[in-house]
């Protein structure tokens, strides 16, 4: 059964007991019909002779009994005795009638020469003692009974002995056939019994070595098999199923062998992905650490804007207030220009006034100025700080990316910190931009106030002149509100650009705090996937591979 599989051994198994169990049927039918047979020919033959026979032997007897009874009864008879003769011949008559049937049916009976003999000897004899008995009669008919009785001694007698010891062969035969067709019945019972018990013998030798060759070829690939999944359930992954068979278990091991490979290559690469993942995760954290710092960075700078701002507002706010007072004196000379000739001391007081205010708003310009060159460097700080900000979301989502679908909570919040700092990048922009109106208008005021402060300064030197050139200094003057109005107009520009600046901040601030919630979330996102991580490296780590 080496090179069978399974289910033909199975099938070898089966088909073997059947054979021999249709062996023991073929074997038990042809006996049995044997011996059906031997004791049908008993029943037709052997037992059905005895019968036959011992039906001539008592008509036989009947017939000789008939006779010696009409022998007797003949000696001094009457006419009423003649009657009963008469009587007694047609009994003998139907006696012989019985013997002569009882002669039809034996021969069929007949199964050995020696009772065929017989049969012959008796026939011979019976016609024999026909004959005789006919002379018999004659005699008694005759009225010659001494003659009778001594004929009948004579002649009949020794031939009804022979004729009944003819019957007493063909019985005796007839039994010992009976009994010899007894004795082979019993013989083959017994080796009936006999052959049964040995056939039941072989039947359980044959169905116990097919059961265990099968067990056997089935018993030790299934242990097999049972070592291999206790090896995988105690986690090492390394080990193989090596049956040694080319039926199904062949395929079961090579399934096996296959599963064991995915399995193991599945543990490796988990482990790996775990690894890998702790790795993304501290990467992520470090990240998470860098950012906060950089939005505390950028909130701490927020607030130094928000005061530059203020002080730039409270500044434009003096300006203007400076510019109106400006603007009304100029107001003044003008209208004392256009009256007539002022005197020239109130005149010089006048001009004292206008050079104090022109160097006042120098001053303040200058301030202002110096105030905005420091909003540029703020703003060219958070653009520093918004494009790391970015660079570091950016490194976020790569990570993120790497974690798979563990790090896409921190995916969303590495999205939303990008967003934020290219909205402070749009920020810093439109106040950079606004920073650079704020300082061309400076500049155009500072250059106005110093051609303003050269003017008076040149009017102050040709006030001996006053009267001279007094039309120039009114056409002067006149041309100073146009510059005047330039510069407030400027203030007011400046105004309105402070009060965008602390939107913009206000902006920022609101955006830093975003920011922050949004790496509180990624905190917690990184914390929730180092508790996976570590339950996954604890799930893997019982894995041998």
């Amino acid at each position: 059964m080496r090179g069978m599989n399974v289910s033909q051994r199975m099938t070898a198994s089966f088909a073997l007991i059947i054979a021999v169990m249709l062996g023991m049927a073929a074997t038990f039918y042809t006996r049995a019909e044997s011996n059906q047979a031997r004791a049908q020919r008993v029943k037709q033959s052997d037992l059905e002779g005895v019968v036959v026979a011992a039906r001539l032997r008592s008509a036989i007897t009947d017939h000789h009994l008939l006779t010696q009874d009409l022998l007797l009864s003949s000696v001094g008879r009457d006419q009423r005795q003649n009657n009963g003769m008469k009587a007694a011949y047609e009994r003998l008559a139907a006696v012989a009638e019985e013997v002569r049937k009882g002669a039809d049916a034996y021969p069929p009976t007949i199964t050995l020469s020696e009772d065929r003999e017989a049969f012959r000897a008796l026939q011979a004899d019976w016609k024999i003692y026909l004959g005789l008995h006919q002379q018999l009669v004659a005699l008694l008919e005759d009225g010659r009974q001494a003659q009778a009785l001594q004929f009948s001694r004579q002649e009949v007698v020794p031939v009804w002995h022979r004729l009944h010891g003819h019957l007493m062969t063909m019985i005796d035969l007839n039994q010992r056939e009976i009994v010899g067709a007894m004795d082979d019945v019993e013989r083959i019972a017994i080796e009936n019994q006999r052959l049964t018990l040995w056939a039941l013998l072989l039947a359980v030798l044959v169905a116990t070595a097919c059961g265990v060759l099968l067990s056997r070829s089935i018993q030790r690939p299934i242990q097999g098999i049972l070592a291999g999944m206790k090896l995988l359930g105690t986690g090492d992954l390394s080990g193989r199923l090596s049956l040694g068979s080319r039926d199904e278990f062949a395929r079961i091991e090579e399934g096996f062998n296959a599963m064991a490979d995915s399995l193991r290559e599945l543990v490796s690469q988990t482990q790996r992905s775990a690894v890998q993942l702790t790795t993304s995760i501290t990467e992520i954290a470090a990240t998470s650490k860098q950012q906060q710092a950089t939005v505390t960075e950028t909130a701490a700078t927020t607030s130094e804007i928000g005061a530059t701002s203020r002080e730039i507002s409270a500044t434009s706010r003096e300006l203007g207030r400076t510019m109106r007072e400006v603007s009304a004196a100029t107001e003044q000379t003008a209208v004392a220009a256009g009256s007539g000739q002022m005197g020239v001391a109130r005149m010089g007081e006048v001009m004292h006034q206008l050079t104090s205010a022109a160097e006042l708003v120098s001053a303040k310009l200058a301030l202002l100025n110096e105030k905005a060159g420091g909003i540029n460097q703020v703003v060219t700080t958070i653009v520093k700080v918004a494009d790391q900000t970015n660079l570091l979301s950016l490194n976020a989502a790569i990570e993120a990316e790497k974690a798979g679908e563990y790090g896409r909570g921190f995916a969303v919040v590495a999205t939303e910190v990008r967003r934020l700092a290219d909205q402070t990048a749009v920020a810093t922009y439109d106040i950079e931009q606004m920073v650079r109106e704020i300082q061309s208008a400076v500049s155009a005021g500072v250059m106005g106030m110093d051609k303003f402060s050269e003017e008076v300064r040149r009017g102050n030197a040709e006030m001996g002149q006053v009267g001279e050139q007094l039309s120039q200094i009114i056409q002067q003057i006149q041309a100073l509100a146009p510059r005047v109005q330039l510069v407030s107009e400027g203030m007011q520009t400046q105004s309105g650009g402070a009060e965008q600046i602390e939107q913009a901040l206000g902006q920022l601030s609101e955006a830093s705090g975003q920011t922050v919630d949004s790496l509180r979330q990624a905190g917690l996102a990184i914390d929730g996937m180092n508790e996976v991580a570590h339950g996954l490296r604890l799930g893997v780590s019982r894995f041998k591979v």
